[in-house]
């Protein structure tokens, strides 16, 4: 896991790198990054509403579609929300708090909007029935538990363990947005693509939980472990010097 968090970590160096000058660029609109943020909420909400209007509204085939792209326009603020916030020093303490937040809320308006409007299993009937009788909705909600499950191990982990959970897992946030961008860029021509990027997102998550919690452990041992050696080293010398 420590080179593939190494390689993620470098990453996430080059991208803050390349992210500078857009950054640059939107700080000089004077608005800030925390206001940024909740218009990627708004954009969200938009983006559940389209993807719920699927197969519901009218005879129009394509609401999936718009929902595509204001999901990448939501995807495109987040970025810069936080390269804004690096470029300008107007990084806050409740900024660090609000971000993943509304991240958290983006994913559950894609995730909300797939279970209303109509998506479905049909074309695996021959191949995987049980998969194909599973509500969406069902799937759907699979995926998000994962996702929270992910997160609040790592907040969990940072709050209490006071450890650095950052890029530990095969599953972040850029992951699951490509995973996700490939499913609706797919399902025009595969209709199942999306709700499988979904499943594999779910699952993908649940991994991740768990080599979080594994990875927590094994640093807070760690830190018991030299806090009981500390514990005799003081009692050692204390006897020395009775």
């Amino acid at each position: 896991m420590s080179r593939w968090r190494n390689f993620k970590l470098k990453t996430r160096a080059a991208y803050k790198k390349i992210t500078e000058p857009m950054g640059k660029f939107f700080g000089k609109l004077n608005i800030s990054p925390n206001t940024i943020t909740m218009i990627s909420g708004l954009f969200a909400i938009a983006t559940a509403t389209m993807y719920s209007l699927n197969g519901r509204v009218s005879s129009f085939e394509f609401w999936w579609l718009i929902g595509f792209a204001l999901s990448i326009i939501t995807g495109f603020i987040d970025v810069i929300d936080g390269s804004v916030a690096r470029a300008t020093g107007k990084t806050t303490m409740f900024g660090k708090v609000l971000d993943p937040v509304m991240d958290r809320f983006a994913e559950f308006c894609f995730l909300i909007g797939i279970s209303i409007g109509v998506y479905t299993f049909a074309p695996l009937d021959g191949f995987w029935p049980l998969l194909a009788n599973i509500p969406v909705a069902a799937l759907c909600l699979f995926s998000f538990a994962g996702m929270i499950f992910a997160s609040y191990a790592r907040a969990r982990g940072e709050s209490v363990a006071r450890v650095n959970v950052e890029s530990v897992g095969i599953m972040e946030r850029r992951e699951k947005l490509i995973i996700l961008f490939l499913g609706n860029l797919l399902y025009y021509w595969f209709n199942v693509a999306l709700i499988i990027a979904i499943v594999l997102v779910g699952i993908l998550s649940f991994i991740t939980t768990i080599q979080r919690m594994v990875y927590i452990r094994k640093l807070m041992n760690e830190i018991e472990n030299k806090g009981k050696l500390k514990e005799e080293t003081v009692d050692i010398t204390k006897e020395t010097i009775n």
